[in-house]
Order: structure tokens, then sequence, then C-alpha cells
């Protein structure tokens, strides 16, 4: 399964911040904000989609891929740096979209949603 820091991303950040929420969001964070700016910044995230992938060599076509995604995403107000409040409001928007039942997390039977997501998440 893909798993990406959301956020925070971060993103690769996606079915764990889903599951976990905004404590997970800004630990997260925190981690990704390698010189504690505050802010993330592409090269960050760069990183923090290449940290998602233990064990795993991904190409460095599919790392800009996904890092230009969520990147994308994630910086609302476009000026090239994701904030933490940007991160929580993607955590809260992909958990509106994914929490059917809205218990406040991913439960096994909404689990397959979020894989298909990661699995491409340009649909």
């Amino acid at each position: 399964m893909i798993r990406i820091l959301l956020p925070t991303a971060l993103l690769a950040v996606a079915a764990p911040t889903l599951a976990q929420g905004r404590d997970w969001v800004d630990a997260r964070f925190r981690q990704a904000d390698r010189d504690r700016d505050g802010q993330l910044s592409r090269g960050e995230v760069t990183a923090a989609v290449n940290r998602a992938y233990p064990g795993r060599r991904m190409s460095t076509g599919r790392s800009r891929i996904l890092t230009n995604f969520w990147f994308d995403r994630l910086d609302r107000d476009r000026d090239n740096a994701v904030t933490l409040r940007e991160a929580r409001a993607a955590e809260a928007e992909y958990r509106a979209r994914f929490d059917r039942n809205r218990n406040g997390r991913i439960d096994p039977t909404e689990r397959p949603a979020v894989d298909a997501f990661l699995r491409n998440p340009a649909r």
C-alpha cells in the first residue's frame, strides 16, 4: 500500500493521517519541517514522500509526481510553502471525504476507498 505523508502529508500524508487525526498531522509536520521555519518547502515534502516508502526504491519521476501532487494540493494559498494550518485543513478535508459514517476515524469498511485514492490520487 502506498502511504503518503499528508500535509504533513504529509502528506505522506494520508491513510495514517485519516486514522489518527490532528495530533498525527502535527507530529508529521514537525518531522518534515527540517529547517524548523514553520512551513514545508517543496524539497522538504519531497524528502517526506521518499521517507514514506521505506525499503522501497522509488523512481525520481514517481517521487516528483507524488511531491507535486501533494504539494499543490496542500499549498492552498499558492505561496510555495505548506503551513501547519494548510496541513490541518487538508486532513479535515480528507477525513470528511472518507469518514462516511462520521465517527471520527477511518474504519475497515471505509479503508478500501482510502487505499484506492492513495494508489491513484489524481482521481
